[in-house]
């Protein structure tokens, strides 16, 4: 009995410690700063995380903008304000997803366009080869001596 007390005595302080480290820290989980880390690429080079989902253990490059971010959303900026600062500081590469304006536009539309015209150059292919007739020659005459050596093999079955 004595055992059950300690286990549950040492499970409640754990909790409770746990839950005081998670909610005694503010960090930012809200909707907004998903949708801002989202939108940014980290640029610690080789990474290929967002902002967001990098979790390379200090960071140099996402913790300063998770961090630039949370700022922004706390004075009040929109998460499309905060991108394009951030768009006017690095450039088109911080963006995860292209802009879908201008030439840019062919990067949403290339691949379903290449996608299409394969299934169209596979198609015809695959009908071309369907359609294609093979001629094949078969010899059909039996001689007389082989007439009679096949009813000879035959009759020695039964």
């Amino acid at each position: 009995m004595k055992l059950l007390r300690f286990s549950g005595l040492t499970g409640l302080i754990m909790i409770v410690s746990i839950s005081a480290i998670v909610f005694g820290q503010e960090q930012p989980h809200g909707a907004s700063f998903q949708e801002a880390g989202n939108a940014l690429m980290c640029q610690c080079g080789g990474c290929s995380a967002t902002v967001a989902t990098c979790a390379m253990e200090h960071c140099h490059s996402s913790e300063p903008i998770r961090e630039e971010i949370w700022e922004k959303l706390k004075k009040g900026d929109s998460v499309i304000s905060i991108v394009e600062t951030f768009k006017e500081r690095y450039g088109l590469v911080i963006l995860s997803a292209p802009p879908t304006s201008g030439f840019h536009l062919t990067a949403w539309v290339a691949p379903f366009l290449v996608l299409f015209v394969g299934a169209f150059f596979t198609r015809h292919v695959l009908k071309t080869w369907k359609n294609q007739t093979v001629v094949v020659e078969t010899s059909t005459t039996i001689t007389d001596a082989q007439r009679s050596r096949i009813e000879k093999e035959l009759r020695d079955l039964r």
